[in-house]
């Protein structure tokens, strides 16, 4: 499959040819403005679909918005008829279209003029109106509000918000091409007339800046936001693409004493943290029980013996573990427990708490050994 991609140098068209040469079997035809007429007239011939991505943003002269959204849309029209090539097209519009603007009016006029050319030669059409989309690759101090605090705020630039209470209507650039990408297929999600992209988000400017500071405050630190927000999981996503490649390694906090290393690697405050231990041979850790710290222990490398003893009743337990299979062991509250280095070499351990390690509230205790009745007695 040929597919054509107008604008294929943008935000949008980047991401998109991305993830369209994960196919092997589509050909992609890039145009932009770079390239020539002459390319386009090629590329129209022999196209099987086409993403008219092109558009003007922010020109000097604001008749250019008619000429660059209204203007070159028509004469890839003209290319398509000229060659006789029927071929599905897909046209980014905004939901500016809906404004009295020069904007709004041009990416309206790209509209209807494809409407019309859809009906007039039987030809499928896919009109999106896209709200304000952030992601990976958008250029700063152009026309995204995102890319720009994202790059402004990594890069140690002040920042300002005039109306924290106002809100845009987002989408992530991984949904769109999701939902592009379906075209292809006669897939798409409409609503009316007009194509959408199913998953968007409604967000303040506070909201938004507040939690890009909040990344900022933590991009050198362990300390990661919640994933399990989606909103939250792709705007940090989108952050951490505008770090500078040479802050992105970072120095962990290592504790090193006779018995190994242990180092915290993350943080959460939904789902705890985890952690990196080593051991040396002959070595034994623990030694103490939590009442809610819950952990899980998984051995990478070496051999080890985790021994369990409630803490009331002395019940036993002991097995044997090693990074020969891979294997989880939940160490539950209440029981004394120890992990003791068997093997010859170094033990690695990877664990996870449920909750993050307070020094002021540790909740780990060691188990005092009782008297016998007889010491009792004696007292």
């Amino acid at each position: 499959m040929k597919v054509l991609v107008t604008g294929s140098n943008g935000f949008v068209g980047k991401n998109l040819i991305s993830n369209l040469s994960l196919n092997d079997d589509i050909e992609i035809y890039k145009f932009d403005i770079d390239n020539t007429l002459e390319e386009l007239d090629a590329y129209t011939k022999t196209c099987d679909f086409v993403f008219h991505l092109a558009g003007i943003n922010r020109p000097q002269n604001p008749q250019e918005f008619m000429e660059g959204n209204f203007g070159f849309t028509t004469t890839l029209l003209e290319y398509l008829k000229k060659n006789n090539n029927k071929c599905p097209i897909m046209i980014s519009s905004s939901i500016q279209a809906e404004l009295d603007n020069d904007y709004g009016k041009s990416k309206k006029a790209g509209e209807e003029l494809l409407f019309n050319y859809g009906k007039d030669n039987n030809v499928k059409v896919f009109v999106y109106r896209f709200p304000n989309l952030f992601g990976k690759w958008c250029k700063p101090n152009y026309n995204s509000v995102i890319a720009t605090w994202c790059y402004n705020i990594s890069h140690n630039i002040e920042v300002s918000i005039d109306v924290p209470s106002k809100e845009l209507q987002l989408a992530y650039i991984d949904d769109v091409c999701a939902e592009l990408i379906k075209c292809l297929n006669n897939e798409e999600t409409k609503d009316g007339r007009y194509c959408i992209v199913p998953t968007t988000y409604k967000k303040s400017l506070g909201n938004i800046l507040s939690l890009i500071k909040s990344f900022k405050n933590n991009d050198r630190g362990i300390m990661v936001p919640s994933t399990g927000d989606t909103f939250t999981k792709d705007l940090y996503a989108t952050y951490i693409s505008y770090v500078p490649l040479e802050e992105l390694v970072v120095d962990l906090e290592e504790h090193r004493d006779n018995r190994g290393v242990f180092c915290e690697l993350f943080r959460t405050k939904e789902a705890g943290q985890v952690s990196v231990s080593t051991t040396n041979p002959n070595i034994v850790r623990g030694g103490h029980y939590h009442n809610t710290k819950m952990e899980r222990f998984i051995v990478i490398k070496g051999k080890a013996k985790i021994e369990f003893e409630h803490v009331i009743t002395h019940e036993k337990y002991k097995f044997e573990v090693s990074g020969d299979k891979l294997q989880y062991v939940t160490i539950p509250v209440g029981y004394q427990h120890s992990i003791n280095n068997i093997g010859d070499g170094e033990l690695v351990l990877i664990l996870w708490a449920n909750e993050l390690f307070d020094p002021n509230i540790p909740d780990t205790y060691v188990m005092k050994e009782e008297k016998s009745e007889t010491d009792k007695r004696l007292q």
